[in-house]
């Protein structure tokens, strides 16, 4: 997540808000802002420059991203290799740098020449640190075994049992024709009738998600490989619905599975010379901060928005992965530009801004700062 130093960002878009009319910031732009639907509030007139009525500042979270691609929230994985391995803080054996203790069975030690190998738990090699740079736990009690660190495929594959003891392992050739979408049926009367979906493994495992033997989604389809490109180890991906919530299901070549749900919205946000961007990645938050940008009523005092390009702004867009995405630019100053995006290539002409509360604008960077933190809590944890 690239830092930025300018305000370029907030010209484009605050400057182009001077030749529009004032409406109201709803999903509905032609609604009578008298309608008993708008609650109307009262406020002072904008003015130009900075208004701090309440005390904000950037997210310090955001700082603290690292342009990294895609984040996905994983809400369930079939296997998850951090669950077997132990970090190794007090070295068990004498003259043997040990990093980590795989499935309470085997040592992973390193050598002094970049290469990897094993111990087991009575301290003796079974695997000498010659030969590979990373091994990773691929399954339960399998190991991949990498010559080449920075490979996306591992050299081999090996098994291990309770003792420790290595032998051959032939992984299955990864086809993702192997892995079955079929239709399904619910016993949930409010989905009595309506066609969902199903994914089948190859060995006629259902893929399901935590305690639910099946997973049943209202649409599934392939995925093109680019949606998943930077995940590490998925082979296959399926994009699937389910009660509003999108999910991308990645496979690995051992056909493990991992759930995740990808973007539901967009942040972008500019506090004096800083800026930073990221994601809304789980559908509770989503659906607050909708609920917030639908709350904010249209403020009593009108007046031409603010043309100080230097002004902090915080964009929201929201509708990722849908055909149609709305984007919210608000600006301290009181004013909130709509614009509605269509991704089918045809012009859309709602595009309309409207005065609120200045209140609304703090509102949502301290959302940012206080909920958009703790979806990303781990992933900033891993830098420190």
């Amino acid at each position: 997540m690239k830092l930025k130093k300018t305000a370029a960002f907030l010209s484009a878009a605050l400057v182009a808000l001077v030749s529009l009319s004032l409406t109201g910031c709803e999903d509905k732009p032609k609604q009578d802002s008298s309608s008993d639907d708008v609650s109307i509030k009262n406020s002072t007139n904008a003015v130009t420059g900075k208004v701090e009525l309440k005390e904000y500042s950037f997210p310090e979270f955001l700082t603290e991203l690292e342009d990294q691609g895609t984040y996905y929230n994983v809400v369930y994985s079939s296997f998850d290799p951090s669950k077997h391995i132990e970090k190794v803080d007090n070295q068990p054996y004498q003259g043997y740098d040990c990093k980590s203790l795989i499935d309470d069975t085997l040592y992973m030690f390193a050598g002094d020449n970049g290469r990897v190998g094993l111990l087991d738990k009575n301290g003796d090699v079974v695997l000498e640190a010659s030969e590979y740079t990373k091994i990773d736990l691929a399954a339960d009690r399998i190991l991949a075994l990498y010559e080449d660190a920075e490979s996306s495929e591992p050299s081999e594959y090996v098994r291990f049992d309770s003792r420790g003891s290595l032998s051959d392992y032939t992984a299955p050739e990864f086809d993702k024709e192997d892995i079955l979408i079929s239709d399904a049926y619910s016993e949930d009367p409010d989905k009595a009738g309506a066609v969902l979906k199903a994914l089948y493994l190859p060995d006629g495992a259902s893929v399901g998600m935590g305690d639910e033997s099946l997973l049943l989604l209202d649409s599934a389809v392939w995925a093109d490989s680019s949606t998943y490109s930077d995940i590490e180890n998925c082979k296959a991906a399926v994009r699937a619905e389910l009660d509003d919530r999108h999910y991308l299901i990645c496979f690995d070549p051992l056909y493990n599975y991992t759930v995740c749900e990808t973007a539901y919205a967009a942040v972008r946000l500019k506090v004096g010379d800083v800026y930073g961007e990221c994601t809304v990645n789980s559908y509770e938050d989503y659906y607050e901060l909708v609920n917030m940008i639908d709350s904010f009523g249209v403020a009593s005092g009108q007046s031409s928005p603010s043309k100080d390009h230097s002004l902090d702004f915080i964009q929201i867009e929201t509708g990722l992965g849908s055909s149609e995405r709305t984007q919210y630019t608000f600006s301290p100053d009181g004013y909130c530009f709509t614009d509605v995006l269509l991704s089918d290539g045809e012009k859309a002409v709602d595009k309309y801004f409207s005065y609120l509360d200045k209140e609304d604008f703090v509102d949502l960077v301290l959302w940012v700062d206080q909920v958009l933190s703790q979806e990303y809590k781990g992933k900033t944890a891993k830098k420190e």
